[in-house]
């Protein structure tokens, strides 16, 4: 996939993203290459040109109006420059043959407006942005974005079909604490058009109704927006970038290109999820930052005599199930009151060990999580999760278990409850597979659940009653009169005798 600079309402200043692909140039046929960059003024500006050798793959960044060593032979050449008046955003893309010291310019004058809107129009109170990026139809990494102000973008013809052009528009409201965004883009195939002049329908837009709360994260967060091309690389993914910034709690609404988006949320932590789908005139709901965030994920499989942890996170959002990179802990396994493994990790450190078991027995796997660098008064600060499993280690298969994810019922945007009221949680029973088909899984069912709640971080457990009703566990919970956090634990046992135990400390508040 490629990446430059994303669409915005304001002149972006170039940030390319392919900054591998170091230079690897024998001494034989040496060249040199200076690419002039001019502004709409035909004066010399500053801007990194991409340069890729169609026979060597070779790629590289180099600096415009300066001499660079090259050795000789075709190159794809992309660049985005802003102009002399800090306002006017320029993108181009042509080849160039490089025989000795060789010169070729982009020049801002010979550039034509891309004028790209919203049909029918969002309305009146919005910032609109365009952006374009030059591409190559072979998929090299010689492309380049830029993003301005409406009126101010402009592109450099090319008739190349070696060249495409995607071009796109954001509306954004100036306001950081409410309003719709809105973007689309499309895509010109064949050759930089001589100007651009798009209107592009709502139609084919599909709108994501975004719900974040705040008490797991708090203050200031940004939501990324990707789209993701359907098959290999596509230049539209460098126009189908969206960051929001928004205040906790918030609900916003976003309307982009039909098609697979991933999504994620960066406050104090970092939460996401995986590619999804949205068709064109639909609307998909994205619930964020509820309570609770705790243990979920993969359960943990045997392979070939070794334990494998599986993919699991100390403190999953509900929706955005991968992220929690504050989390620090320890994750330890026994069997047979010994300990076979322990390791403490740090934030954002990936634990793959893949210790080996001595055979087929009784395993206990206990991981806890803490996390750190979160302002006070932060929910869903600590968590643990203990996995008691039969484990038989000549065959490759994924252990029984289930997983306990608490969701309280009826908080506020800030994830609290009122003071001397009952809060319904739900018991949600995960068990997800590895997604390898040669990872066997085994059949499993729900025995028996147990469930506690502690008003004072767990000094006292209180047992509260879990109720099996229409295919949903759930429990109810006294919340204190005198306000303050709710900590919950439950014990899942299965038809195998198999059992987990997860707790969440200050899950969520009361006031």
């Amino acid at each position: 996939m490629r990446r430059t600079t994303a669409v915005a309402s304001a002149v972006a200043i170039l940030v390319p993203v392919f900054l591998g692909g170091a230079s690897t140039a024998s001494a034989a046929g040496k060249g040199a290459l200076t690419v002039r960059t001019l502004d709409r003024s035909g004066k010399p500006v500053y801007a990194q040109v991409a340069v890729y050798n169609t026979k060597t793959d070779d790629f590289r960044y180099i600096e415009g109006n300066k001499k660079t060593s090259l050795p000789n032979g075709s190159y794809e050449l992309a660049t985005s420059f802003v102009g002399g008046n800090s306002e006017d955003g320029v993108v181009g893309g042509h080849s160039v043959k490089v025989s000795g010291a060789t010169t070729t310019t982009f020049d801002a004058r010979k550039g034509r407006a891309v004028k790209v809107s919203l049909s029918p129009s969002p309305g009146s109170g919005y910032d609109h942005g365009v952006g374009a990026a030059v591409c190559t139809t072979d998929n090299s990494p010689a492309t380049m974005s830029m993003s301005a102000a409406a009126g101010h973008l402009y592109a450099i013809p090319n008739s190349s079909k070696a060249y495409e052009l995607s071009y796109g528009t954001t509306y954004e409201p100036p306001s950081t604490t409410g309003g719709d965004f809105w973007l689309a883009s499309a895509t010109h195939r064949s050759g930089v058009p001589s100007g651009v002049s798009a209107k592009l329908r709502r139609s084919g837009l599909t709108t994501l109704k975004v719900s974040a709360r705040s008490g797991p994260d708090s203050g200031q967060a940004q939501f990324s927006f990707n789209g993701e091309p359907a098959g290999g690389s596509d230049c539209s993914s460098a126009m189908d970038i969206l960051d929001v910034q928004r205040d906790l709690p918030n609900s916003f609404g976003v309307h982009v290109p039909a098609g697979q988006w991933s999504v994620s949320q960066q406050g104090h932590d970092f939460v996401y999820d995986g590619v999804h789908t949205y068709a064109a005139g639909k609307t998909a709901s994205l619930a964020l930052g509820r309570a609770v965030w705790g243990p979920g994920g993969q359960l943990p499989y045997t392979w070939y005599h070794r334990l494998y942890f599986g993919n699991d996170n100390p403190f999953a959002d509900p929706t955005f199930t991968a992220g929690g990179i504050l989390a620090s802990g320890t994750l330890k396994l026994t069997h047979a009151g010994k300990t076979l493994y322990s390791h403490k990790y740090s934030p954002s450190q990936e634990v793959d060990a893949q210790p080996r078991i001595p055979g087929s027995g009784w395993y206990t796997v206990t991981e806890t999580g803490h996390r750190g660098q979160l302002p006070a008064g932060s929910l869903s600060t600590s968590s643990s999760l203990s996995l008691h499993f039969y484990a038989d280690a000549g065959k490759n298969q994924q252990i029984r278990d289930y997983i306990a994810r608490f969701r309280p019922e009826a908080l506020s945007s800030r994830n609290r409850a009122v003071a001397g009221s009952t809060t319904t949680v739900d018991l949600g029973m995960q068990r997800l597979g590895t997604d390898d088909s040669t990872i066997g899984r085994l059949s499993d069912g729900v025995k028996s659940v147990r469930a506690w709640y502690t008003t004072d971080n767990g000094a006292h457990w209180h047992a509260t009653t879990a109720k099996l009703s229409g295919g949903k566990w759930t429990t109810a919970v006294h919340n204190p009169a005198s306000g303050g956090r709710v900590g919950l634990r439950s014990t899942v046992t299965d038809t195998h005798g198999d059992s987990s135990t997860t707790t969440v400390y200050n899950a969520y508040a009361v006031s």
